[in-house]
């Protein structure tokens, strides 16, 4: 039963699973908890669950006299686990365990790479929150600060620890964000990070970047239509030809199954697709009804097709793929053209 409850959880994108005596189950997607099980759990169920997590591990912790954590193998995933055996109090807690080989994104799209090494001009992480947009960021840094140093400025609420240890990275704090471009903060720096889920002032960070900066800007959201529709209401008619002149492109991250395997929508905007981009804004106004496929079909990744890259890999099963797909019609055709 708990082996069932642990696929459902995962099935359904919920990565942390709460289990009180006496209680319904509930598991986690993003910040939102939903009812994993509509009957609570019952003497019968707990002592099942401490068989299944306790039986022959031998990475468990005796932290205190009632409260036990350690990790365990299910036959598909990972677990972490604490247990609470007290009176009145029997409750346990197990969440989707990721090592910190998993936490590199795996892109494999040469124009992508390319677009970040830019010196100059913007580009945005999308994704819905807790799907690793802050750790996309932070491989991004490190991997261009292999390429050529260069001194990194970041806006972020995250503590600095969760960022890359360089010398050369500055961190700016939450608070100056909103702080004039011309500000002596923004001295001497050649790329600036801007980690947060919503843009108030996109006119400050066009203007770092018609500057000659990079500048990388995180926004919740979950597809990179949705990006280009939300600049279309944000912006003016000529904010929005001066934003896409300097547009680099866009990445948006989702994750799949517990072992959160990161997924990709990737949109690199080199000159033609800038055209490309202006030219149907000019005549449309509107973003919400575009293909990006008739901007580019060279420099644009689907989701779809990075779902397909796992699935060859053996990175992703087929219920994760059509669970976060967002075309699972046009994913079903292609997995049967493939013969899978």
């Amino acid at each position: 039963m708990i082996e069932t409850l642990l696929d459902q959880s995962v099935l359904r994108q919920g990565h942390e699973i709460s289990f009180i005596l006496g209680h319904k189950i509930l598991a986690k997607t993003s910040q939102d908890w939903f009812e994993l099980q509509g009957e609570a759990l019952n003497v019968s169920d707990w002592e099942d669950l401490k068989d299944f997590c306790l039986h022959s591990n031998e990475k468990i912790q005796l932290e205190t006299k009632g409260f036990v954590t350690g990790l365990y193998q299910s036959e598909k995933y990972a677990w972490r686990f604490s247990f609470v055996e007290k009176k009145d109090c029997f409750r346990a807690y197990l969440s989707a365990f990721k090592t910190s080989d998993d936490l590199q994104s795996g892109i494999e799209y040469p124009l992508f790479w390319d677009s970040v090494k830019k010196d100059k001009g913007l580009f945005i992480i999308g994704g819905e929150r807790r799907q690793g947009k802050s750790t996309l960021l932070g491989e991004i840094i490190t991997n261009v600060q292999n390429n050529k140093m260069s001194l990194t400025g970041i806006h972020s609420v995250n503590q600095q620890q969760k960022w890359p240890q360089l010398d050369s990275i500055v961190h700016l704090g939450a608070d100056s964000v909103d702080w004039e471009s011309q500000h002596i903060l923004y001295e001497g720096l050649e790329r600036i990070i801007v980690d947060f889920n919503n843009v108030k002032n996109w006119k400050k960070w066009i203007e770092f970047a018609e500057q000659g900066q990079s500048v990388f800007i995180s926004v919740g959201l979950n597809s990179i239509t949705t990006l280009l529709y939300k600049l279309a209401s944000d912006l003016d008619e000529s904010m929005m030809s001066r934003f896409i002149q300097v547009f680099n492109g866009a990445i948006v991250q989702k994750l799949a199954s517990a072992n959160k395997v990161a997924l990709h929508e990737i949109l690199v905007c080199r000159e033609k697709e800038k055209k490309n981009l202006l030219r149907y804004y000019e005549q449309k106004q509107n973003f919400q009804l575009l293909n990006l496929t008739e901007i580019s079909t060279e420099a644009y990744q689907t989701l779809n097709q990075s779902i397909l890259q796992r699935m060859i890999r053996r990175k992703l099963d087929v219920q994760s793929a059509f669970a976060v797909s967002d075309a699972p019609d046009d994913l079903d055709a292609q997995l049967k053209k493939m013969g899978l």
